[in-house]
C-alpha cells in the first residue's frame, strides 16, 4: 500500500499530509516529517535529517533509539567541537551541536557504534573501559548492552555480518564511531 500511495502521490503531483502513528512508515514515505509533541511540532525536515541530527531528546528517542552521553564542551569552532565526555575528549561537527549551553548530552546511535578488542588499533571517536553484559540476536543484528566504566549501559546495534569480534557476557571492549555520526543536546534536556 505504501508503494501504490507514493505512486498516485507522484502520478497526480499533488502535496499529500499523512498523518501517521508508525514512525517507520513515515520515514518510508514522507519527503518531509513534522514531529509532534503535545500539539506542537518539535522538528519538522527530511526523514534522514531528523533521524541523523534530531534537535530535542523527544525527537530522538520518537524515532529510534539513541545513547545519551552527559559532556561539556572544551572548545569549538565554525566546522568542530572538541567535547570531554566522561573524562575522555571527542570530537563532532559543529553543525550538530544543537546545544545552547556548554553542558551537552552526547547522542549516539546504536548502530553508529562498533565494537573492538580492547588493544586494537582503532580510530574516531573511542570509548574505552567497556564490558559486555548482555546479547540479544535479533536476527539481522546483535544488540549488545555494554557497561561502561561510570556505570552507564550503552546499548551497541553490529550488523550479523561478520565483522563484528565474537563476543560473549563479560568481554571487555572498546567502543569507537566517526565524529559525524554525533550530535548533542542542551544538557539539562529531559531524557
Amino acid at each position: 500500500m505504501q508503494i501504490e500511495l507514493k505512486w498516485i502521490q507522484t502520478e497526480v503531483g499533488i502535496t499529500f499530509i499523512h498523518v501517521k502513528h508508525d514512525q517507520e512508515e513515515a520515514m518510508t514515505m514522507a519527503d518531509t516529517v513534522a514531529v509532534m509533541n503535545n500539539g506542537k511540532i518539535e522538528q519538522m525536515g527530511s526523514p534522514a535529517d531528523l533521524y541523523e541530527n534530531p534537535k530535542t531528546v523527544f525527537v530522538a528517542n520518537f524515532l529510534g533509539q539513541s545513547n545519551f552521553i552527559e559532556g561539556i564542551v572544551e572548545s569549538k569552532d565554525s566546522t568542530s567541537t572538541i567535547a570531554n565526555i566522561q573524562g575522555t575528549r571527542i570530537t563532532f561537527p559543529t553543525s550538530r551541536n544543537n546545544a545552547n549551553t556548554s553542558n551537552l548530552k552526547v547522542g549516539i546511535r546504536p548502530e553508529k557504534f562498533r565494537l573492538h578488542d580492547p588493544g586494537d588499533s582503532v580510530h574516531g571517536n573511542v570509548l574505552t573501559g567497556g564490558k559486555i553484559t548482555d546479547i540479544s540476536f535479533t536476527g539481522v543484528s546483535t544488540q549488545y548492552l555494554v557497561e561502561m566504566p561510570w556505570k552507564q549501559e550503552i546499548v551497541v546495534f553490529e550488523q550479523n555480518d561478520g565483522g563484528a569480534p565474537d563476543l560473549v557476557k563479560g568481554d571487555p571492549v572498546t567502543l569507537t564511531w566517526e565524529p559525524q555520526f554525533t550530535f548533542a543536546l542542551d544538557g539539562d534536556s529531559k531524557k
